[in-house]
């Protein structure tokens, strides 16, 4: 070990190819135009001289407008010449986003037509590596209109049951109990909800097929289907299963499919990136103690050793037996148990076990060593570790730094492959980030995903979102700006005891009208350097 520390960054910035002549071009189009799936995405990209272009606003889905997918493909179209390539969300492009695919009421014919027009585009431009990213239509255990049909807002949660029930049937465990509990939600559930669901199951599958169908006839270079909200048995786990049976073998190096969703387009432009440098970068994981790599996450349907190999593969790097020749260095902070709780839970605590000690001791050594080292915080279910984060920023007694802006990347949001996508994904340009660049990428990560995620956000909902009966996804202009007046109060008080001033620097939106994701934006008079902490 040690390589890393010997070479120097800038010498492994011009072996990751980061010293191009031209900066490449990567075009892009988003799941939708929350933070995280374009902002914070995009933005990694541009930090690390990399040219994409996005659509514009106007064409993408938001809370309030389904996208426009006409439009998109010939904003693609229009922009293909002398891009090296381009990474397409497919539910934006067919089914005007992420929410639209689990909403719409299209009929075969038009998603057909749509999917049929975008496999034409290699055609016309047969220069350009298309990578396309599609989701498997969610099984949430429980959730309502607008991101489900209306029938969730009652059914959702035995909807969630019938469907592990029958995935269960399929695959010959049922028991006797649950069968007679799965012939029980068939007579609560109406007949005409349950058959709802199912045709859109069926659409969906339908046009992943077109899609896989497409990598052998060289439409597409590549496609990443992510299991949005799934669980070991689930219609989401029984949909993969079915499709990827039926996927040529011959292709199957061209598909990957992992638990996820929002980290999908982050994955992919690092794949395209990597493809056009002609690099595959080495990724090494080590894991907390326990259930480590075992641990299948909340709201997951693999363990998340899968997830991580899944994940590096797709990105276009490859998992590395050693750290001795990795370029990133990845740690893994599961928790002990396998279980993953809610940050938002008294089970997330201040005080770092001796475990998570370890663990904190591991990362030192390998930041020490001059190791690309980044942390993907799984240990709870939407935010960060109270514990780690406050360790990251601790100092040490020999007066060393403290750790939270030596590392390489950091990532504790919404799902346990979110936060791994994240941390993997700005971990594999931290070569090409000056120093800056990547502590502002961390300081946005650790105000979002720690600060507001595991604290902030529970706390506006309990002051005022909840008391006030506001429905939380449907927030009135009025009522979204109050509940961002509370955020911006808060996070100074919730952050500023860790991070210090820097948190100042920051303005908080709520841009899609409900408390479930915040947008952490620098300040416009505000370009200092954040400290090293």
């Amino acid at each position: 070990m040690g390589w890393w520390k010997q070479i120097g960054i800038p010498l492994l910035a011009a072996l990751a190819g980061c010293v191009p002549a031209a900066a490449e071009k990567l075009l892009f189009i988003p799941l939708d135009n929350r933070p995280v799936s374009l902002e914070y995405t995009v933005d990694s990209f541009r930090r690390a001289g990399v040219m994409v272009e996005t659509p514009p606003l106007a064409l993408l889905s938001s809370d309030r407008q389904n996208g426009d997918p006409d439009k998109l493909l010939q904003w693609l179209d229009d922009h293909a010449a002398g891009a090296d390539g381009a990474v397409v969300s497919t539910d934006s492009l067919i089914y005007g986003g992420l929410v639209p695919s689990r909403t719409h009421e299209l009929p075969e014919s038009t998603l057909e037509a749509r999917t049929k027009a975008l496999l034409a585009f290699k055609s016309k431009h047969p220069g350009v590596p298309l990578y396309g990213f599609a989701t498997i239509m969610r099984s949430p255990k429980w959730s309502s209109a607008p991101a489900e049909p209306a029938y969730y807002g009652q059914y959702g949660a035995k909807l969630f049951q019938w469907g592990a029930l029958r995935d269960r049937d399929r695959l010959g465990l049922l028991k006797k109990r649950e069968k007679k509990q799965l012939q029980q939600l068939e007579a609560e559930i109406p007949a005409e909800i349950r058959q709802d669901l199912l045709n859109r199951r069926w659409k969906n599958l339908t046009v992943l097929r077109y899609l896989a169908d497409g990598l052998g006839q060289g439409s597409l270079d590549y496609l990443l289907l992510g299991r949005d909200d799934s669980a070991p048995y689930s219609e989401a786990h029984r949909d993969a299963e079915v499709l990827l049976e039926d996927v040529d073998k011959a292709c199957s190096y061209k598909l990957r499919s992992f638990s996820g969703a929002d980290e999908l387009g982050m994955t992919l432009l690092n794949r395209a990136l990597n493809k056009a440098r002609g690099v595959t970068p080495l990724v090494y994981a080590y894991y907390n103690e326990g259930k480590g790599p075992d641990t299948v996450a909340s709201y997951e349907d693999s363990s998340i050793r899968t997830s991580y190999r899944q994940h590096v593969l797709a990105a276009g790097g490859y998992p590395a037996r050693s750290d001795k020749r990795a370029d990133l260095v990845l740690g893994i902070y599961t928790p002990f148990t396998g279980v993953t709780l809610g940050a938002d839970t008294a089970a997330n605590g201040d005080t770092l076990d001796e475990p998570g000690r370890r663990f904190l001791h591991r990362t030192r050594d390998y930041v020490l060593q001059g190791a690309n080292t980044g942390v993907a915080d799984v240990a709870f279910g939407n935010g960060g570790s109270n514990a780690l984060v406050k360790g990251l920023f601790t100092s040490y007694r020999d007066g060393s730094d403290s750790l939270g802006y030596q590392l390489g990347s950091y990532a504790g949001w919404n799902t346990a492959s979110n936060s791994l996508g994240y941390a993997l994904g700005q971990g594999m340009l931290r070569p090409c980030l000056d120093d800056p660049d990547r502590k502002e990428l961390l300081t946005v990560r650790y105000l979002d995903d720690w600060a507001y995620q595991s604290k902030v956000r529970q706390q506006v909902r309990q002051e005022l979102v909840w008391p006030g009966k506001w429905a939380d996804g449907q927030m009135t202009d009025e009522q979204t700006k109050q509940a961002e007046q509370l955020v911006t109060e808060k996070m100074p008080r919730t952050a500023g005891p860790v991070l210090g001033k820097t948190v100042e620097q920051y303005a908080y939106q709520l841009p899609w009208h409900r408390t479930f994701e915040v947008e952490v934006k620098k300040k416009p008079e505000t370009g200092d350097p954040v400290s090293s902490g």
